[in-house]
C-alpha cells in the first residue's frame, strides 16, 4: 500500500514499524487564516494521498504522512466568499519531528449584484454571470438558479462571489414571462479593494411581446425542436407533444421574429406557417398565430 494512503489512515498517530523497514508516522500541517469563525465558508484541503479535510475556521489542521515521503497540501474545494492559497504546501519529510509551516491564507472573494426595477408582480428572472479568470481563461458560469430566481424588485446579490481579480459579467439567462430585461455595468474586474464597483450592476425589466406558436399532427414519441431568431437573440424550444408553447424569450415592439424548425421529427416533416413578422406590444396577436403542422 503507497505509504502516504497508510499515513493517511492513521489520522496523525506516530507508529513505528519496524516490520517495514522502520518508517515513522508524524505529520504534516499548519495554519488557516482569513477563514474566519462563522463557519459559512467550506475550505476543504486535500495532500498528495487525495485524503482531504474540511475546515470552517481559523485554525490549526494536520495530515498525517510517513518520515520519508514527499508531501503537496492543496485546495480541493474553495469556499464560497473567500479565496485560499496554499504557502510551504510541498516538500520532502526528512525526519519524524513533523512539519508545521504549511500557511494557508484566505481573502475575500467580491459580491456582485445591483438592483432589479420593472419586474412585474410575480414574475421570476434567472441572472448567470460568466466568471472568467483571465490567466486561465476558464469559464465558471455561475448562475443563481441554485439560490432562486429573482423574485423582487430592488437590490440583489448573485449567490457565487467573484475572486479578486477575475473578470465577471453578468446577463440575463431566462427573463419572466411576457417581459424583455436588459443589464447594464454588467461586466467589469472583481477587485476586493473597491466592493462598491461590483454592486452597481443595473438590471431593469419591461413588457414585451410572447412569441407563441402552436404544434398540430406531432405523432407520439416524436419530437420537434423549433428556434425563433430575431435580433435579440437565437431562442431554440423543442416540444413532445402537440399544444400552444411560448419561446423563452419576449421581444420588445419592433424587434423581428423569424420562426423555423431547426430539427424534423423522426418520419414527420413538420412546416411552419406565419413564422415570420415584427414584434408589436399594440397588436400582440399577430405573434400568436404561428403554425407549426407536422405530417
Amino acid at each position: 500500500m503507497n505509504k502516504s494512503k497508510i499515513a493517511g489512515m492513521l489520522g496523525g498517530v506516530a507508529i513505528v514499524l519496524a516490520g517495514c523497514g522502520g518508517f515513522v508516522y508524524t505529520t504534516v500541517g499548519g495554519t488557516v487564516t482569513g477563514l474566519g469563525t462563522s463557519g459559512l465558508n467550506v475550505l476543504i484541503l486535500q495532500n498528495e494521498g487525495n485524503y482531504k479535510q474540511s475546515l470552517t475556521a481559523d485554525g490549526s489542521f494536520s495530515f498525517s504522512e510517513a518520515s520519508n515521503a514527499h508531501y503537496v497540501i492543496s485546495v480541493y474545494q474553495q469556499p464560497s466568499y473567500v479565496n485560499c492559497s496554499v504557502a510551504n504546501g510541498t516538500g520532502t519529510m526528512n525526519s519524524s519531528s513533523g512539519v508545521a509551516n504549511v500557511n494557508v491564507t484566505c481573502v475575500p472573494n467580491v459580491p456582485v449584484g445591483g438592483n432589479l426595477s420593472g419586474l412585474a408582480d410575480g414574475a421570476k428572472l434567472y441572472l448567470i454571470d460568466n466568471i472568467t479568470n483571465v490567466a486561465a481563461n476558464v469559464n465558471v458560469n455561475a448562475d443563481n438558479t441554485t439560490a432562486g430566481a429573482l423574485s423582487s424588485n430592488g437590490a440583489f446579490v448573485l449567490p457565487t462571489w467573484v475572486v479578486s481579480g477575475y473578470n465577471y459579467n453578468v446577463q440575463v439567462a431566462l427573463p419572466p414571462a411576457g417581459q424583455y430585461c436588459t443589464v447594464v455595468n454588467g461586466s467589469g474586474v472583481a477587485d476586493n479593494t473597491n466592493l462598491a464597483g461590483a454592486r452597481n450592476i443595473g438590471v431593469n425589466c419591461t413588457a414585451a411581446v410572447p412569441i407563441t406558436f402552436t404544434v398540430s399532427g406531432l405523432t407520439a414519441g416524436n419530437t420537434v425542436t423549433l428556434t425563433n431568431t430575431s435580433t435579440a437573440r437565437v431562442d431554440p424550444l423543442t416540444v413532445s407533444t402537440i399544444g400552444t408553447y411560448n419561446f423563452s424569450w419576449s421581444l420588445l415592439t419592433g424587434m423581428p421574429y423569424a420562426v423555423t424548425v431547426t430539427t424534423q421529427p423522426s418520419n414527420q416533416t413538420c412546416t411552419v406557417k406565419n413564422g415570420t413578422g415584427v414584434a408589436n406590444l399594440a397588436n400582440p396577436a399577430a405573434s400568436a398565430n404561428i403554425q407549426v403542422n407536422c405530417v
